[in-house]
Parts: structure tokens; C-alpha cells; sequence
């Protein structure tokens, strides 16, 4: 999972105590409107829901202080779900609250469906805009019982009386949630497949939002997916995502019972994992689970980028950042063809991410084919018919397609969840 990672976990809003002056403002127009559905407390959602929120979501990582003087950094003593100001991770404004049933300073007054809103959709119980460390993109993915099963076990947890501030997002961050309150609304979650190893694994990587720390997002350049170099912290440390991929300067050597061994124990045979990364929680995963989780990272694309955070830090032309083994990374390497320019032509236009509603313009210059997207213009280079890659700015290879009657419809970026783009009339 997150080799050297943390998952941010459930419900990062604020208390019902916050102020109006001091919460967002609420995005009532967009939010689904609340419900009144409960879901039914039986022992199979209870069990399930304890396995969930104890391990691969791990809710309790967020939600809690922890203790960072014992191994694996686990919740603090009598404080496991009370809520998190997140001071030293360098922002004071976000705090996770209290997840215990408590009436006064807990979820004990949040219906069921406020819960279940703000897991999946990133909208408070008040409705307001949860902050992007709430992965409400990942816990979209959550199947409807496993939903229910969460918040069964929310409401079982010993109430802990404890009185936190309330978030106060940064001016403008609440506008700039918007785009994903409408997604997370109009995207109904998808149907998970569980016919193969694989495809279970797959569902709990995406539920526990693996990519979150292992694929540099905020790097200068990204390596792609998976290939690790996100710069995290927590609790006063930092820490680079690890490579995940079956590429050589990944996890090539793993076999799934050393992945198990990894994830049970926090140290790949005599090195440590760094405490970032939640072992403490995925430890309580079962064998076949990570297994799985392991029969998918197997066919992630391989990608050349070594990540260390015991070696010395060097600049890395990869990622562009410096970290540990950077020194023994290169460039992104295109094998670019050679076609002729005029046939950009067709692939001009617009497109938008069925994913996330993002614009993308794609457009010849010259001898060139540019794609710009949130103010950020890429140069695509031909790597193969119709397929395109480029030094920095996407994740995985992206292929234009064609529909029947022979025009470009749309493109989709080849990412282990492509992303799929149609293209504008």
C-alpha cells in the first residue's frame, strides 16, 4: 500500500460548535440535499465496518492525536477517533474532529446520511465544503454496505467528550471545492468487480486512496502513477511516497508474502518503514486482502524512479525535487516518432474529464501539439498512432480516440483508472 504514505481518513469537517463566521460558506445549491435513511445496525456491519475503520481506511490516523514515540505511530492512548488540529503537519486551520458519538462535541446529533454525505460527496453535516485532505474522492468508491457498515461502527465507539476548534478553510479554498462537491454529486459511485485477485485489490488501493502519497502530484514534475516522490508529512516528520511499481527502482523483488511480512511488521527485512506510512493500521488487513492489494500493484505500468528516505538526499531530474537516491535518476526518456504535423489537426478541440469536469484544449502550434489544462499548457509528443506522451504534466500516456464515423470523440489518459475525456462538439 502507501510505502511511506498516510491516507487522510473519514469525515474531515468541522464540529457542530463552529461558527458562522469562522466555517465556510455553505455550498447548499450544490450539495445533494440530506436524506432521512438510516442504515440498520446488524453484527456483520458492525464487524465489517470495525475492519474498515481500523485498517485500510484508516480513519483513526487522521482523527486522532498519535502517539509518535511508539512504534508505528498508533492513536493515542484514549484519544483514538477524538479529533486532530493539524498544527504540526503545518496547518493549523485543518482540524479532523471528533468522530465519537459524543452529543455535545462528536457526531453523536449527525444523521446517518450527513455521515454518509460527507464520506462520499466531501460536504459537511452543515453544509459546507469539506478541505481536500478529506478523500472523498476515494471514499466515493465505497460500495453502499460498506458505507453503512462505516458508520455502524462510528456509532459504537465509546463517546469521548473533548472540544476542538472548528476548520477554517484559507480564503478562496472554499470556492475552488466546488467542482468537486458538483462531481462527487452527479457521479454515482461505481459498480466494484471482485472476479479476480486483482480487481479486489484494486478496490481497496482505490478506497484507501494508495496513489495519494505514492504519485508526486505536487512535484514539480510527475514521474507518473504510482511511481512515488509525493512529499508528506505528519506529526513533524516528512517523508517521499515510496515507487510502488514493479519497475526496478520500485518493489520489483517483492513476492506477496513479503508484502504481507512488510505490512505486518513496518520494516522490509532489516529497514524500517517510516512511521508515515500507516502500517500500524493496514497491519490488521487479513492475509488475502493484501494479497490482493499486492496481485494489483503487480500490474500497475512500470515507472523509472528511485525513492529513498534512508539515503542521502540529491536533486532528482525525475520529479525535480531532492530526496534520497535522487542522484540516480534521469530525465523522463520519450521515444518520440516522427509524423507529420499536419495531421494534429484533427485532434484539436475540446475536452472534458468525465471524472472531474476539467477542461482541456488541445491545439496545434506549428509543428507542435500543446494541451492546456487549469492554466498549465503540456507539449504532447508522439510516442505511437494516436498516442501521445509528454517530459512533464501527465501521469501516463494519453491516446486520442476514434468514433465510427472516423472522428476524434475523445481521449483517455492510460492511467491504472483511465481517465476518460470526450471531446466537446
Amino acid at each position: 500500500m502507501r510505502g511511506i504514505a498516510y491516507v487522510v481518513a473519514l469525515v474531515l469537517t468541522c464540529t457542530l460548535r463552529a461558527s458562522a463566521q469562522s466555517a465556510p460558506a455553505p455550498i447548499a445549491e450544490l450539495a445533494r440535499p440530506l436524506t432521512n435513511r438510516t442504515f440498520e445496525r446488524t453484527p456483520a456491519r458492525l464487524a465489517r465496518g470495525r475492519y474498515l475503520t481500523e485498517g485500510v481506511l484508516q480513519c483513526f490516523i487522521c482523527h486522532s492525536d498519535r502517539d509518535w514515540n511508539a512504534p508505528g505511530a498508533p492513536p493515542a492512548p484514549g484519544l483514538k477517533g477524538a479529533g486532530h488540529v493539524w498544527q504540526a503537519e503545518g496547518k493549523p486551520w485543518l482540524v479532523a474532529p471528533n468522530l465519537t458519538p459524543d452529543a455535545r462535541t462528536g457526531i453523536g446529533r449527525w444523521t446517518d446520511d450527513m455521515l454518509a454525505r460527507a464520506i462520499r460527496e466531501g460536504v459537511s453535516h452543515d453544509g459546507r465544503p469539506l478541505a481536500a485532505q478529506m478523500y472523498s474522492n476515494a471514499f466515493h468508491f465505497l460500495t453502499d454496505e460498506d458505507l453503512a457498515s462505516v458508520i455502524v461502527y462510528l456509532r459504537s465507539l465509546p463517546p469521548i467528550r473533548r472540544e476542538l476548534p472548528a476548520t477554517v478553510l484559507p480564503e478562496g479554498m472554499a470556492e475552488s471545492l466546488r467542482v468537486r462537491v458538483r462531481r462527487l454529486r452527479a457521479a454515482p459511485p461505481e459498480k466494484t468487480t471482485a472476479d479476480s485477485p486483482a480487481a479486489r485489490g484494486q478496490y481497496l488501493v482505490r478506497i484507501a486512496d494508495c496513489q495519494g502519497c505514492h504519485t508526486a502530484w505536487e512535484a514539480p514534475a510527475n514521474p507518473g502513477q504510482f511511481g512515488g516522490g509525493n512529499h508528506v508529512e505528519r506529526g513533524g516528520r516528512a517523508a517521499f511516497g515510496a515507487n510502488l511499481t514493479p519497475s526496478p527502482s520500485g518493489i520489483p523483488y517483492y513476492t506477496d508474502a513479503l508484502f504481507v511480512e512488510a505490512i505486518r511488521t513496518g520494516s522490509v527485512r532489516a529497514r524500517a518503514l517510516d512511521p508515515i506510512m500507516p502500517w500500524i493500521v493496514f497491519r490488521r488487513m487479513s492475509d488475502a486482502d493484501l494479497r490482493d492489494v499486492f496481485a494489483f500493484l503487480r500490474t500497475l505500468r512500470p515507472i523509472d524512479h528511485n525513492v529513498s528516505n534512508i539515503d542521502a538526499p540529491a536533486f532528482c531530474a525525475a520529479c525535480r525535487q531532492t530526496h534520497g537516491l535522487g542522484g540516480h535518476n534521469h530525465a523522463k526518456r520519450i521515444d518520440r516518432i516522427a509524423v507529420d504535423p499536419a495531421s494534429y489537426d484533427e485532434l484539436a478541440g475540446e475536452y472534458v474529464f468525465d471524472d472531474n469536469g476539467v477542461h482541456a484544449v488541445v491545439r496545434r502550434d506549428g509543428s507542435r501539439l500543446l494541451l492546456t489544462r487549469q492554466g498549465r499548457e503540456i507539449e504532447l509528443l508522439p510516442v505511437a498512432s494516436l498516442e501521445f506522451d509528454a517530459e512533464s504534466g501527465l501521469q501516463a500516456p494519453l491516446r486520442f480516440e476514434r468514433g465510427p464515423a472516423g472522428r476524434i470523440v475523445a481521449f483517455t489518459i492510460l492511467t491504472a483508472e483511465p481517465r476518460y475525456a470526450p471531446r466537446r462538439p
